[in-house]
């Protein structure tokens, strides 16, 4: 137990709270001074005098009035104030009980040291102070001994490893101090918002934890109880708990207790794990004598240079015992994620992990990635945008036949990846995946996975085989760009490879006669395959374009864009059946969106790009439901309430569409979908349900195109009659063609 009963006055606090930097409006950080508040508002609620709260706080310009009113006499927390706090004013308090609050972004730079990242820190300069220190720095003089009888150290930031080549970027975290301890015996619990190498998620404009943590402390007790900080940590353990188990958080706060009650020590890293089932006690028995073996192989003291390395992974601190031995160190693996590879990777290097050690690390932890591959693995993919991770995601999809492959959380889709368990003595499916998207792809991320996929296979002894696969992805790269079907960087977000686009020009007399120009569009390459400066009826249209696809080389990827003026976004061109060889429909082999460039004003062109930028990360329970009651302008005005809104959908009537097209593309609305019946008789759940209800929005052209094939042969199917503005304000209609010209 570490339940605590003192007088509250004689508590003192330093709480901390940034939440704007010296960089981009991206590295601000609107929450910390919530949290601050609110840890505040509860130490006062238990009988800490506000004078004994000293609170430092870079805070966005919105939230100022609300720190000024809750603490007037609140400092900046630029590092020559935090320095002055910590170094001196520590020294000036009498009490029996501190604790220090942190709140704000945190960093992993280089070997794997802490950095909460100060008000000075901008995008290309991170500067940051070492939070491992903080608890150093409470064992030291700048605390006297009779300042304070317990400390607890509570930090909501981030621990994340920085993208490959940010390190440069970041400052070895400065220490809060290089003072010896004179007090290593002072009691100390630490909560931590989450384990090394993770993010701490916000909620509602707060910090998850901070907020969890608030709970469990309010129902902790009132002023004058005693405190259990045992049971508020495990109820903040059970409610991250929950959230796991819901799908909805991937956090894992850690709390590390020393010297509190009768010298114990204990790490907490989310729910205790269960006892091994004899099977795996099995394997976890021969990683056991695996390591004894290759210890053994060693001059002595070889165990503890290994838990040294170790601790830069692992989340955990290492056995407290004079004598580390090799069951001491595979029950610490087995405590950390990626602990028993990269324990026996430490372990036996240079040499690779032989076949059966590395079949006992996959039972045990499913895991063949040591913790440092993994993180920079997660590093590597989040430096690509949404669209590269999908084009990640795709190759996996095409070599294994995987699907629901998510791919927005770098993380996530490193686990999805990973998963994919290596054969015994088989180049792993991930390195087989990420070498045909970095032979497609040919950025610098790309180079830098390579990079990394040569390491892993080097680890694994695996070198030839990665090089065989190589040239397999260098002959699929050289097929894929021979056919067109490059990752175009301007491409919609369904993940096209290329597309045609065709415009229509607005018809000219009677019979609905049109001109109309054909170009295929593949990365920057663009090329005319047809002009018809003659007008030509839809059906001569049709069959012109039914020639023009069939020659060229067909995948179902390829988007087919039709330009049009806003009078013909009626026109239901996925439904125009092509006879030859066999009969079929446009949108049922390719995925065919409407474009209309009519109300895109360049002075309203960056909202356009705004709405688009959300279509990359957005799902389609963002799309706004028009119902069909509304006019013009109350389109308009439902669009506009938030601008971030990404698209809209209808099953207003055909004689109310007009009105809808207008304002939803003069209020830069990119992605709309409706139903082309004249009276569509289908609900906003059901269209919903129809595009799947938590889909990705990239992925929505394609999924129009997988609908409209299912209901091809029943023509009261809703799919087939679905139609969608798809309007990507970075690929516009190529120069016009100068239809008069010979």
């Amino acid at each position: 137990m570490t339940a605590v009963e003192h007088d509250w006055r004689r508590t003192h606090a330093v709480i901390v709270a940034v939440e704007r930097y010296n960089g981009s409006e991206e590295l601000n950080l609107d929450g910390p001074v919530r949290d601050a508040i609110g840890m505040r508002t509860w130490l006062t609620g238990r009988g800490v005098p506000p004078r004994n709260i000293e609170l430092l706080a870079s805070p966005m310009e919105h939230n100022r009035a609300a720190l000024q009113a809750a603490h007037p006499e609140y400092r900046p927390a630029e590092r020559r104030d935090v320095r002055e706090v910590f170094r001196e004013g520590l020294r000036e308090i009498d009490g029996d009980w501190l604790w220090i609050y942190w709140a704000g972004h945190g960093v992993q730079t280089r070997g794997g040291r802490w950095s909460l990242l100060l008000p000075e820190a901008s995008d290309t300069d991170l500067q940051g102070l070492d939070a491992d220190s903080l608890v150093d720095l409470v064992r030291t003089d700048h605390l006297p001994w009779g300042a304070a009888d317990r400390v607890t150290v509570i930090i909501d930031a981030c621990r994340q490893a920085l993208p490959t080549g940010a390190h440069e970027r970041a400052d070895d975290p400065q220490p809060f101090t290089t003072d010896p301890q004179t007090s290593p015996e002072r009691p100390v619990f630490w909560m931590r918002a989450c384990q090394a190498g993770a993010v701490a998620m916000e909620q509602e404009g707060a910090g998850r934890f901070t907020s969890a943590l608030l709970r469990q402390l309010e129902a902790a007790g009132n002023a004058g109880a005693a405190l259990d900080l045992d049971r508020v940590g495990k109820g903040v353990r059970d409610e991250f708990a929950r959230l796991r188990e819901t799908g909805s958080s991937r956090q894992y706060p850690t709390m590390h207790v020393s010297n509190w009650e009768q010298q114990e020590r204990k790490d907490w890293l989310g729910p205790p794990a269960p006892p091994l089932a004899p099977e795996k006690r099995r394997f976890r028995d021969t990683l056991v004598l695996a390591a004894s073996g290759l210890l053994a192989a060693d001059p002595a003291g070889s165990a503890a240079r290994v838990a040294a390395r170790l601790c830069a992974q692992f989340t955990t601190t290492p056995p407290v015992t004079r004598a580390l031995s090799a069951e001491a160190l595979v029950d610490w693996a087995l405590d950390n994620p990626h602990g028993t590879v990269t324990l026996l990777a430490e372990l036996s290097a240079p040499a690779p992990v032989p076949a059966e050690i590395g079949k006992a690390c996959h039972v045990l932890q499913g895991k063949w990635l040591t913790r440092a591959e993994y993180m920079e693995l997660v590093a590597l993919l989040g430096r690509l945008d949404d669209r590269g991770r999908y084009a990640v995601a795709g190759e996996a999809r095409a070599l294994f036949g995987l699907v629901d492959l998510a791919f927005h959380d770098p993380a996530g889709l490193a686990d999805a990846l990973e998963g994919l368990l290596p054969r015994p003595d088989q180049l792993p499916q991930l390195l087989r995946v990420v070498e045909r998207f970095a032979a497609v792809d040919d950025g610098a991320v790309a180079a830098d996975l390579r990079v990394w996929s040569l390491r892993c296979a080097e680890r694994l002894g695996m070198e030839g085989q990665l090089k065989e696969r190589r040239g397999e992805a260098k002959e699929h790269a050289e097929s894929v760009k021979a056919a067109g079907l490059t990752q175009d960087q301007g491409a919609p977000s369904s993940g096209s490879r290329g597309s045609v686009q065709i415009r229509l020009h607005p018809s000219n007399g009677p019979g609905q006669r049109r001109t109309y120009e054909v170009w295929a569009r593949r990365g920057e390459d663009i090329n005319s395959l047809v002009k018809v400066d003659t007008p030509a009826s839809l059906e001569e249209i049709r069959h012109g374009l039914e020639a023009v696809l069939n020659a060229q080389p067909y995948t179902p990827d390829t988007l087919v864009e039709f330009f049009v003026p806003s009078t013909d976004l009626e026109l239901a061109v996925h439904r125009w059946q092509f006879a030859q060889p066999v009969k079929r429909h446009l949108g049922t082999d390719y995925p065919v969106v409407m474009r209309c460039t009519e109300f895109r004003e360049p002075q309203r062109h960056e909202l356009w790009k705004r709405r688009w930028e959300r279509v990359g990360a957005a799902d389609t329970r963002e799309l706004r439901w028009l119902p069909d009651h509304m006019d013009c302008g109350e389109v308009y005005a439902a669009v506009q309430q938030t601008v971030d809104t990404p698209g809209a959908m209808t099953a207003t009537p055909l004689r109310a569409r007009p009105d809808v097209f207008n304002a939803c593309l003069f209020g830069g609305v990119p992605v709309l979908i409706w139903h082309g019946e004249a009276e569509p008789s289908i609900a906003e759940d059901e269209v919903r349900k129809l595009l799947g209800e938590e889909s990705p929005l990239r992925s929505l052209p394609q999924r129009l195109r997988e609908l409209r094939s299912d209901s091809d042969s029943y023509r009261s199917h809703h799919a087939r009659h679905m139609a969608l503005l798809w309007d990507d304000p970075h690929r516009p209609l190529p120069d016009q063609l100068d239809l008069s010209a010979p």
